[in-house]
């Protein structure tokens, strides 16, 4: 039995896991895709437990991630043997954490027994915390995220962020696995058995309720804003080559000019990262886009690579541009988190043979201020591309004045795979986290405007050309989670400490 679930039951659970995110957004299956892994290991010494996570979460990153092997081969330059192995070795590296998983639940099970069903979300949502920082964090596929269409079950993140639906779907899920045990054994008049699961299911109940209850009483927004999402479509093995440089532009320019002519005309137009295929200070084109925006008599927002000279060295930005209806620059943010080994070389002194996979203008350098940029109308903060990743990073805007919020991405890089929406769905959870209406502007898609209750009112297709238009609320309420940030991750992760160490003091003892 032992040989066969370790190479059944943990594969399941990966499955499972896999098809509860896009592609192909089974979110359902979520709440029982770590039953068959958590079951298998119920009896299991900690190192067979360890292995048994770490073969789900192999299976469940591999499939999830696939979209790497485009990125890797298309735009990498790597050929389909190195590109299978970064992927295998990525997927690797973050099955470690479902292992960590599994032998703190099969410790915490040698000790407590049944009881080990409520410390298990802990560690989950504390090895996801973990994630979020470790090696430059990547955050990805939260188990959290699968929820981002169950707008009840999400609203808990204005409290506990993504963290604590990923601990609420992983207490569901032991649970279940306890009941399949009780079943399984033939224990049903065991009525002390169903006292943990019954516990559980009031945690869930409770959960749902304030759900449905906040989704019923969100903050009163304090006024609206239109707002216009440009997806250019452009391909991006044309983005950078000059030949092709005044036809991106007037394809942006031209849908800017659609926008404007709008019977309600937009108070801000977006356009997503690096639109402009050029450096924001290049005064020719520079010009020419400020004579766009004041022909559009609007604000805008772009994308654009920027360049500053600091201690004799040009310093390249990957940065965010707000111009006002006469085309005066009345904001910047640069990008704070890089991706490493896209937009820089970590550790570059110690891998001078690894090349960046982006190919644009260069390395880099990181922004250091969260800028909220103001309107007439309203304030925001923008995140661009893998920033929105990052819980903390997007409360940051929040928490410094953003009346709601903007992301800007390419993720031309994925190709027709489940990575846009895969990014798509992690920015549901920011507008909820903090309340504020996100609107994204994507240069092949997803384009779309989430408002603060996690609902999508508007999206695009991804790979098509066009602009979108809708309303957003402003709001200047902040939540729990806006004021004080990952609490309720630091406390699961205080738990997990707090046993790990009651786990090395017995050992000692005993030695």
């Amino acid at each position: 039995m032992s040989n066969i679930s370790l190479f059944f039951l943990p594969v399941i659970s990966g499955i499972l896991l896999a098809l509860s995110f896009p592609k192909p957004d089974m979110s359902a299956l979520a709440w029982v895709a770590l039953v068959p892994l958590l079951y298998s290991i119920r009896e299991k010494t900690p190192r067979q437990s360890f292995k048994e996570g770490f073969a789900a979460g192999i299976v469940f990153y591999t499939v999830s991630l696939k979209w790497v092997l485009i990125v890797m081969r298309q735009y990498g330059g790597l050929g389909l043997i190195p590109s299978f192995f970064l992927l295998i070795a990525l997927s690797a590296y973050l099955a470690l954490y479902v292992g960590a998983f599994a032998w703190l639940y099969a410790k915490a099970r040698a000790y407590a027994g049944q009881a080990a069903l409520f410390p298990a979300p802990a560690f989950w949502a504390a090895l996801e915390l973990l994630r979020n920082y470790a090696i430059s964090g990547f955050p990805w596929n939260l188990l959290g995220y699968s929820q981002h269409n169950n707008l009840p079950m999400i609203q808990i993140a204005d409290i506990t962020g993504v963290y604590g639906v990923s601990a609420l779907i992983v207490l569901v899920n032991a649970a279940i696995a306890e009941l399949v045990a009780i079943m399984a054994r033939r224990e049903y008049a065991n009525y002390r058995k169903y006292i943990m699961p019954i516990i559980a299911s009031a945690v869930f109940a409770a959960c749902a309720l304030y759900g449905n209850y906040r989704l019923a009483n969100l903050p009163r927004p304090y006024g609206s804003m239109r707002i216009t999402l440009v997806q250019g479509d452009i391909d991006q093995f044309h983005k950078w080559n000059p030949a092709f440089q005044d036809k991106v532009f007037d394809i942006y320019k031209n849908l800017t000019a659609e926008a404007a002519a709008q019977k309600n005309r937009p108070d801000l137009i977006i356009w997503p990262e690096t639109a402009t295929p050029f450096c924001f200070q290049d005064s020719g084109m520079e010009a020419q886009l400020k004579d766009a925006v004041r022909k559009a008599d609007t604000w805008l927002l772009t994308g654009s690579p920027s360049i500053e000279e600091k201690n004799g060295d040009d310093i390249e930005y990957n940065s965010a541009y707000l111009l006002d209806p006469s085309g005066r620059e009345a904001g910047r943010y640069d990008k704070t988190h890089l991706v490493p080994f896209g937009e820089y070389v970590p550790m570059q002194t110690f891998l001078p043979f690894v090349n960046k996979m982006v190919h644009g203008i260069g390395d880099f350098g990181a922004g250091t201020e969260y800028t909220v940029m103001r309107t007439d109308k309203g304030a925001f903060g923008t995140a661009i591309c893998f920033e929105v990743i990052f819980p903390e990073l997007v409360r940051k805007f929040a928490l410094n004045g953003a009346t709601f919020l903007a992301t800007i991405t390419n993720d031309a890089w994925f190709g027709n795979s489940g990575a846009p929406y895969q990014h798509f769905d992690m920015a549901v959870f920011r507008a909820v986290e903090n309340r504020r209406a996100m609107v994204r502007a994507a240069n092949t898609g997803i384009s779309g405007i989430i408002l603060p209750s996690g609902r999508v009112s508007a999206e695009t297709e991804i790979f098509t050309r066009g602009e979108i238009t809708g309303n957003i609320p402003l709001m200047d309420k902040m939540t729990f989670y806006t004021r004080h940030g990952d609490v309720f991750a630091y406390l699961c992760s205080g738990i997990t400490a707090l046993f790990i160490g009651i786990i090395l003091s017995r050992r000692f003892i005993k030695t």
